[in-house]
């Protein structure tokens, strides 16, 4: 971030805000451009003709993009509620190096399966001179649900996890030691061999329990949505001033293949390059109208949909079956093996890694 900040300063003298979460979108006077609204009151001046909406999943931005509403005066907006909880959670447990521990130059992680649950534990530096610090991660699937579909005790019970439970995974989510009897519970009733992960989880200082959510990667919203003129109908008219989706905004995917961080700097990369493309056509030409940014914006779209959707279905198929219990937990361990033998397994995870762009 650092880096990427200096760059920004020294080559285009851009300057970067830090600690603003984005509220509203503002679009009202036809002979400017978009204005920005942000939750501590802030506002930026309308004079942007393009809006991109990385704004992770619960995006002010998609929620315009879904419903074409601007939420002008930026009030009570939590951004979108398409967010999808896929019924499955994650505890991360970190134990911070102990003065005992040797310091180590590499690191090591062991993964196990268990009926309903598997566990991640690692090992690794934390800087120079600095003991290691080590970490479990149990995922495991919520008991008041069948996938991503609510039981109907669930329904009914005042205990419900809320669905808006940081999804975004910004806050600082940390839960309480009491919750350690609860993952030694999971541990056992997974037959998941406790003996490393639940020292992990007794010695921890830190947990942190979170959801798991995604967005519908089938939607027929889109990515790209135009302003309409104020007063201009139910149909709108047209403005050349659009908002666009990138990073999880656009795609929040299931954690389960790595691949959330890589999928947004290659939107970033594409999407770059259609703004690039545009300017220069736009410098270029003699006749604006023949320079149309939408279809630029499309092309984006429809480059990175499938590749996102693909991993996204893929990551979400891979989060419940690791996760499965009874006869998912037998297939599992089955359909690892074959795949692994075959060769599916890595080509799946080195396609997903692969930069298409």
């Amino acid at each position: 971030q650092r880096i990427l900040h200096e760059e920004l300063m020294k080559e285009h003298d851009i300057q970067v805000q830090f600690g603003k979460r984005l509220s509203g979108l503002d679009y009202s006077d036809s002979d400017s451009g978009i204005s920005l609204q942000f939750t501590d009151g802030g506002s930026t001046d309308p004079k942007y003709d393009l809006v991109v909406g990385a704004d992770g999943i619960k995006s002010v931005v998609k929620d315009f993009v879904n419903t074409g509403k601007t939420n002008a005066d930026g009030a009570d907006n939590n951004g979108s509620s398409s967010a999808i909880y896929s019924g499955i959670r994650i505890t991360f447990a970190i134990q911070e190096g102990d003065e005992i521990d040797k310091d180590t130059t590499g690191a090591q992680f062991t993964q196990f399966f268990g009926n309903g649950a598997y566990a991640l534990t690692s090992m690794y530096g934390a800087g120079k001179g600095e003991p290691v610090a080590k970490g479990a991660f149990l995922i495991y699937m919520d008991d008041d649900y069948i996938g991503p579909f609510p039981k109907r005790k669930a329904e009914e019970s005042s205990d419900a996890k809320p669905l808006d439970e940081n999804i975004d995974w910004t806050q600082d989510n940390r839960v309480p030691k009491d919750h350690v009897e609860e993952c030694l519970e999971v541990l056992q009733a997974a037959s998941i061999p406790s003996n490393d992960v639940a020292r992990i989880v007794e010695k921890s200082n830190r947990f942190f329990d979170l959801g798991v959510y995604f967005h519908n990667p089938f939607s027929l919203n889109g990515w790209v949505r135009e302003f309409s003129k104020p007063n201009s109908g139910w149909f709108g008219s047209k403005t050349s001033k659009y908002a666009v989706l990138a990073g999880d905004a656009a795609h929040a995917m299931p954690p389960f293949l790595g691949q959330g961080g890589n999928q947004a700097i290659q939107d970033a990369f594409c999407l770059s390059s259609k703004i690039f493309q545009y300017n220069s056509q736009f410098q270029q030409s003699t006749d604006e109208d023949n320079v149309d940014l939408k279809v630029l914006l499309k092309e984006y779209e429809n480059r990175r949909w499938l590749p996102t959707a693909s991993i996204t279905a893929k990551s979400a198929f891979l989060g419940y079956l690791e996760a499965g219990s009874s006869f998912f937990s037998n297939f599992r361990d089955a359909f690892f093996f074959v795949m692994g033998k075959v060769g599916v397994a890595e080509k799946v995870f080195m396609d997903s890694a692969k930069p298409k762009m």
